[in-house]
C-alpha cells in the first residue's frame, strides 16, 4: 500500500523539478550582437520615428557630428567637434528619456545590452533620411559596461544601410574603460562602412584636455574646416571706364579691396586733389579695414584709402610715404595716363 502512495508523489516531484529548471536561452548569451529585420523588439516597425531629423547645419558640409549623451560629456564633446569643423551636429535621442536616478540608469543599461545581445533593439526617436552628403560620419557615445550606450547601437542598427560605403570616425567618454569592444560593436552593427582606426575616447582624467586631443585627432584623420576657395585673378580685377575707354586695375586681396568690389558697379565723380596728384571720392560708407596692413609709399598707379578721411585716392604722380595710406590695388600697364588729366573726371567702376 506505501508503494502505490509513493509512486504519485516521485512523478510531482520530476514535474516540479523541471518546470523550474532555467532553460538553455538563460544561460547563454551571444557574444556577437543579432541583427533582425526590424529594430525595437524584432518583429514591429511601431517605434521607428514618423518623420526624419534635421541635423542643425554648420557651415562645411562635408561632416556630420552624432552625438548621444546622458550626463553631457559626450555632449560637450560633440560640440567641440562641431566648433572646430564649424559641422553639421545631430543628437540621437532614446525613445524614453533615461532615469535621473544614477542606479536605475545602470540597471536599465544593463538590460538593454544584454536585450541587444538578444536582438532586441531599445527604441530611438531620431531618424536620418541618409548621410549622401557627407564625407565623413562621427559618431560619439558614452561607455556602458565596456560597450557602446544602447541608444547609438540602436540608431547605428537602424540605419546600417544608409551608412553602407561612409567613413565613421568614433569618439566616446568613459570613466576608465576601453573604446575597443565598442569600435568592434560598431563594426557589427555597420558591416558595410569604414570605420576608421584613429578612434578618440576621452576619460575623467583627460575630458578637461578635450580642446587640444580633437584638434590633434581631427587633424591625424585629415578632417578641417573648409577653407575659402583662393580667388581668382578675374575675380580681384576692376575696370574703369573714362568716355570711351575702358583701363583696368587688379586689387589686393584685403577686405577694403573685396568691399569695394562688392559694391560694383558704381559711377562715380572723381575729384581732382592737389595738382591732379591723386583723384580721389568718398565711399558711402566707408570701405571696411578690419585686418588691413597700413602704410605705404604710393606711385602713379596705385589705388589707396586714406584712413583719416576714409576717401579713396588713385595717385597719378608719385608721392611720400605715409602710415595713413592703404593700397587696395593698382592700375595696370599705363592705364593711369586715362585719369593724370586736369580736373573732375566721371568714371565707371565696374568687375571684371
Amino acid at each position: 500500500m506505501k508503494k502505490i502512495f509513493l509512486i504519485p508523489l516521485m512523478f510531482l516531484t520530476f514535474l516540479s523539478l523541471t518546470a523550474c529548471s532555467p532553460t538553455d536561452d538563460d544561460l547563454i548569451v551571444p557574444e556577437t550582437p543579432e541583427q533582425p529585420e526590424n529594430p525595437g523588439n524584432g518583429n514591429s516597425d511601431d517605434n521607428d520615428p514618423e518623420e526624419p531629423t534635421d541635423p542643425i547645419p554648420g557651415g562645411n558640409g562635408r561632416y556630420l557630428v552624432l552625438f548621444t549623451s546622458r550626463s553631457g560629456n559626450t555632449e560637450r564633446v560633440a560640440n567641440e567637434i562641431r566648433d572646430q569643423l564649424d559641422c553639421d551636429i545631430l543628437e540621437v535621442e532614446p525613445e524614453t528619456a533615461f532615469e535621473t536616478d544614477y542606479n536605475a540608469m545602470l540597471e536599465r543599461a544593463r538590460d538593454e545590452l544584454n536585450a541587444i545581445q538578444h536582438g532586441n533593439f531599445p527604441a530611438v526617436k531620431t531618424s536620418m533620411e541618409d548621410f549622401d552628403s557627407y564625407d565623413l560620419v562621427f559618431v560619439g557615445y558614452p561607455i556602458w559596461y565596456g560597450s557602446m550606450a544602447t541608444t547609438m547601437q540602436s540608431f547605428l542598427h537602424n540605419h546600417s544601410s544608409k551608412l553602407e560605403g561612409k567613413r565613421i570616425a568614433l569618439f566616446a567618454t568613459s570613466g576608465g574603460s576601453g573604446i575597443s569592444s565598442s569600435a568592434r560593436e560598431a563594426e557589427a552593427l555597420c558591416p558595410n562602412s569604414e570605420i576608421l582606426d584613429q578612434t578618440l575616447l576621452l576619460t575623467s582624467s583627460s575630458l578637461s584636455q578635450m580642446e587640444s586631443r580633437i584638434a590633434t585627432w581631427l587633424e591625424e584623420i585629415g578632417a578641417h574646416q573648409e577653407e575659402p576657395e583662393t580667388p581668382d585673378q578675374s575675380s580681384l580685377s576692376m575696370a574703369i571706364t573714362v568716355g570711351d575707354r575702358t583701363i583696368t586695375a587688379t586689387m589686393e586681396d584685403n577686405a577694403a579691396a573685396r568691399d569695394l568690389l562688392s559694391r560694383l558697379p558704381m559711377e562715380v565723380t572723381l575729384n581732382d586733389y592737389n595738382n591732379t596728384t591723386e583723384k580721389i571720392f568718398y565711399p558711402d560708407p566707408e570701405l571696411e579695414l578690419e585686418g588691413v596692413t597700413q602704410g605705404c609709399a604710393p606711385v602713379p598707379g596705385d589705388i589707396t584709402i586714406y584712413v583719416p578721411w576714409g576717401n579713396l585716392a588713385i595717385f597719378c604722380k608719385n608721392w611720400s610715404s605715409s602710415n595713413d595710406l592703404v593700397r587696395i590695388g593698382h592700375i595696370d600697364g599705363n592705364g593711369i595716363e586715362a585719369l593724370n588729366v586736369p580736373g573732375d573726371i566721371s568714371v565707371r567702376l565696374e568687375k571684371r
